[in-house]
């Protein structure tokens, strides 16, 4: 019997670096113990007791909780600890597999043997740290520069929110510090601490000081006095004033002695360094964002790791990687949150529990380890919740309804409190990590974490102040607003949006409070006029048109009728119609009685604005001379004071000018508005878009049109560049629409496609309707170029229907006159007939000069098709020189191109020489774009035929 104990107390199992002995709860690497808990212990010893084999869940959970009914979590927790300890998995180390559904498997080759003596006792504890059962992610950097802190302080604290990891971190800094206090290094928890006046008791205990003293504070600091230890204060917020004394008492009386503390505000005493626990990062808010992108952000390594504990098989897949980003992200970063909602992954999905998360507290629960506290996100709140002030949970309650960030003033209004109360009570509140203080701002800016906000408006309703709490912000937003329209033409554009559009949430949130109670109709209406610039400013026009067209439908009720507010709300519904609904009569209706209401009250910078959009809106449909004479009533209402509208009719007069075909004076007065646009600090985006990147729009078609193809690319390519820049999207879908057309008519056709691209998408996000169709024309006019005629045909004849579903008339002359030609190339003579006598007739009736030579020209092609040579020969004439007479010098080459190739191929080779010549040297740059250079090949051409025919002379 004793032989046979003996043997089984030598026995050990050797794999890789490690020895087991488990009589001896040892597990040694080299000779140095490893830090693991018994149940680990267990757990390993009956793995390698069989390796190779699947020992089952049951028979694990059998060996490590004999006598203990537990949960599979429980054995989950004690295995990451387990493969944390062996390194498994770091360097192509593999240990322990996992064999889904059933149990565990020993991996690694084992060696079993008998030790001839047993190792030495275990030397006297140095440390009473729990064994670390999870890996960190994403605080290397935080843990870093706590240990330097650490090395140049006898004080540091950790401070955070509740869940942002302090624990976790403290006590991977006090792993690290093992080695380097000799006598030991101590956590004091503090959290179960009741009583404040027990603190010192509670350090004496976890330091293993027996207390034959009643002060225990005199006998800690006289215990530690010669001492090199470093104590971990965790959970110090509920005592923090006793705490702090402790602190200040051990550091006077023990001089090598130090503490890293973990609260959720600091002690404030001397010689304190305090490092701030910010949340893990989260990627950015990005549609097509990939697993393995996503994976290298640790908060999505925190949520896939957890997720893995809990549901084996989990793995993020490219298509959830977008949800579990917005997850993260959408909880701050705050790891306690995102282990919380991994857990959930097996009972919604990543996707589901995406949509779920607007009911963060009751889905993010369910952990039964840890410490109360942490056992539910509610628990953890509720912890920090309980220790606050009056006036300081009244604020914090409050300020909940903000959905960003908010000011000092902002705090005053919804919470009530004197101004007096607040500043104390904010600062108490950024103290303690439950409000966070925006560093980047401008003027002092506050914000609560999402999680922590949910929490606030759920004690809102509990305390019966919802309605009356909400009631102020709706006013406050409102004013806030108001006061950004008086703003709006004084300041920068980005100063402006700085200053005001973190209240666009703000805003959406006092709306959707309004809009409940018909009592509140007025204030909906008085919101929804003061964020119509808002809106403007970051392209939200069918947002706009929404919530306009239900506060018109309140008027009535409110009795606000024929007032300003029914004015500027008809304006704008308008305009937003005009590109998100199609050019319809409703559009013009309402914006006819905006001008009249303005015309009633003498609001002139409204009338203005409904005149310019008038203008638009006849330019669009095609009439284009009722939209010359609308923006001349326009300018005569501008002084020249007026300093950001006076740009607007410059731009608006030149886009009459170029529908025309008054291309010299709009080239003109383009280029000199260009010049005059250097004052950055101009408010750029007065109506609709950018006026500097409208005015570079019209440029570009004009350079293009007078024989700059060069510049008016260069012009292109920057101004979309400036678009984006500017991140105003209907900007950016302006820049577009005008770079379609050059990139396409000088040949590069792969910048059309990606502008084409680009339009599509933006036409798709913001409900651009009228930009769908030229997206949809320039992508079949390139697959004719690419493919071949017959493949884009079709597309092309859909585009030009859903152009006149629409109403888009204006350049329907031209959009007819490239469907002709693709009709005439796939031998549908008589159909490419119709097609171009339309495109003839329209831009007569419409006053399309810009395009009128392009027409005629393609008209003449389809006659050379035919056989009518003599006709051709008269239009093609026609059209060179309509386009001299309107200085749209690129289509005077098309034609001359055209016609001097019709002549060489009746021996008249001489003569369509001297025809193209002089036209093709009016370009000075450009040449090997699509017309100048098919023209300086076909002079290269007929120079050889001359030469030849000189020759034979």
């Amino acid at each position: 019997m004793t032989a046979d104990l003996n043997e089984q107390l030598s026995r050990s199992f050797a794999f890789g670096p490690f020895v087991l002995v488990p009589e001896r709860q040892l597990l040694l690497l080299g000779e140095t113990p490893v830090r693991i808990g018994g149940r680990a212990l267990d757990i390993l010893t009956a793995l390698v007791e069989r390796p190779g084999e699947v020992v089952s869940k049951r028979e694990l959970i059998a060996r490590a909780w004999p006598s203990t009914i537990v949960d599979e979590g429980n054995l989950k927790v004690n295995m990451a600890a387990l493969r944390r300890a062996l390194g498994d998995g770091v360097g192509g180390a593999q240990y322990i597999a996992t064999v889904t559904g059933r149990g565990y498997r020993f991996v690694g080759p084992v060696q079993a043997s008998r030790l001839s003596g047993l190792p030495a006792p275990l030397s006297a504890r140095s440390n009473n740290l729990p064994i670390a059962t999870t890996t960190i992610f994403g605080r290397r950097e935080a843990i870093d520069a706590i240990q330097r802190d650490l090395s140049a302080s006898r004080l540091v604290s950790i401070v955070g929110a509740g869940g942002i990891g302090k624990t976790t971190v403290a006590l991977a800094v006090a792993e690290h510090a093992l080695g380097v206090f000799s006598d030991g290094v101590w956590l004091v928890d503090l959290a179960p601490l009741k009583d404040a006046a027990l603190a010192p008791n509670a350090i004496a205990a976890a330091i293993g000081l027996n207390m034959p003293s009643a002060d225990a504070l005199t006998a800690v600091c006289e215990h530690l006095r010669d001492r090199k230890e470093l104590l971990v204060f965790d959970s110090c917020e509920h005592i923090i004033d006793a705490i702090a004394t402790c602190a200040d008492r051990i550091l006077t009386g023990a001089p090598s002695v130090k503490i890293l503390a973990t609260s959720r505000e600091p002690l404030r005493i001397k010689g304190e360094r305090i490092r701030r626990l910010p949340g893990l990062g989260a990627p950015p808010a990005l549609p097509r964002l990939t697993a393995e992108e996503a994976l290298t952000f640790p908060a999505v390594q925190l949520f896939v790791n957890r997720a893995s504990d809990g549901f084996e098989s989990f793995a993020l897949s490219d298509t959830e990687a977008p949800a579990a980003g917005e997850i993260c992200r959408r909880l701050d970063g705050l790891p306690l949150a995102i282990e919380l909602a991994a857990t959930r992954v097996d009972t919604f999905s990543v996707s589901g529990l995406l949509s779920q998360l607007d009911d963060r507290l009751r889905v993010l629960s369910g952990r039964r380890a840890g410490p109360e506290r942490h056992r539910t996100l509610a628990a953890t709140l509720d912890w920090s919740y309980n220790l606050l002030s009056p006036n300081e949970a009244v604020l914090l309650r409050s300020v909940a309804v903000f959905s960003g960030v908010f000011d000092l003033e902002a705090a005053s209004v919804v919470s009530n409190l004197s101004a007096a109360d607040v500043p104390d009570a904010l600062a108490q509140l950024t103290a303690k990590s439950l409000i966070a203080l925006e560093l980047e701002s401008r003027a002092s800016a506050y914000r609560l974490l999402e999680t922590t906000r949910a929490y606030g408006l759920n004690q809102l309703l509990l305390s019966g102040e919802d309605s009356l709490v909400r009631q102020r912000h709706a006013e406050h937003v409102c004013r806030v607003l108001e006061r950004a329209t008086a703003e709006w033409a004084q300041r920068p554009a980005h100063e402006w949006t700085t200053e005001y559009g973190r209240m666009l949430d703000d805003l959406r949130g006092a709306l959707a409070w309004a809009s409940r109670d018909s009592a509140d109709r007025s204030l909906c209406i008085r919101l929804t006029v003061a964020g119509l610039l808002l809106w403007n400013r970051f392209s939200l026009t069918e947002e706009c048109r929404v919530h306009v067209s239900r506060a018109i439908e309140a008027l009535d009720a409110a009795d606000l009728s024929g007032t300003t507010f029914e004015m500027h709300l008809k304006v704008w519904l308008g305009a937003s119609m005009m590109f998100t609904h199609g050019l319809q009569t409703m559009a013009m209706d309402a914006m006819q009685r905006a001008l009249k209401i303005a015309e009633r009250v003498g609001d002139n910078g409204c009338r203005i604005r409904c005149l310019r959009t008038i203008g638009l809106y006849q330019h669009l449909i095609g009439e284009h001379l009722a939209g010359l004479t609308t923006f001349e009533n326009f300018a005569s209402l501008v002084s020249e004071e007026d300093s950001p509208t006076v740009p607007e009719i410059g731009f608006h007069l030149s886009i009459s000018e170029y529908f025309l075909g008054r291309l010299r004076n709009a080239l003109g007065r383009l280029i000199q508005l260009r010049d005059q646009a250097k004052d950055a600090r101009r408010q750029t985006v007065q109506y609709q878009s950018d006026i500097n990147v409208d005015i570079a729009c019209a440029l570009t078609i004009v350079q293009w049109l007078t024989g700059s193809p060069e510049a008016a690319i260069t012009t292109s390519k920057e101004n979309i560049e400036s678009a984006l820049r500017a991140n105003h999207h209907m900007s950016l879908s302006n820049a577009l629409n005008a770079a379609c057309p050059v990139f396409y008519w000088s040949g590069c056709f792969d910048d059309c496609d990606r502008a084409v691209v680009m339009l599509e998408a933006e036409g798709k996000r913001h409900s651009i309707l009228t930009r769908r169709p030229v997206a949809m024309f320039y992508r079949a006019a390139l697959t004719c170029v690419r493919e071949g005629v017959q493949q884009g045909i079709e597309s092309l004849e859909r585009a030009v229907a859903e152009f006149r579903m629409i109403n888009h008339l204006a350049r329907m002359p031209y959009y007819l006159g490239v469907l002709a030609d693709a009709q005439a190339k796939c031998g549908q003579m008589a159909t490419a007939r119709t097609t171009i006598h339309k495109a003839f007739d329209l831009a007569h009736a419409n006053s399309e000069g810009w395009c009128l030579p392009e027409v005629q020209r393609v008209y003449a092609s389809i006659l050379i098709a035919t056989g009518e040579e003599s006709e051709a020969e008269a239009r093609l004439l026609d059209a060179m020189a309509r386009a001299q007479e309107t200085g749209a010098l690129s289509w005077q080459l098309r034609a001359a191109t055209d016609l001097a190739r019709l002549w060489s191929s009746t021996d008249r080779s001489e003569q369509a020489f001297r025809l193209l010549s002089p036209i093709y040297s009016e370009f000075s740059e450009g040449l090997d774009t699509l017309g100048p250079l098919a023209a300086g090949e076909l002079l290269a051409t007929l120079a050889s035929c001359a030469g030849e025919t000189a020759k034979r002379s």
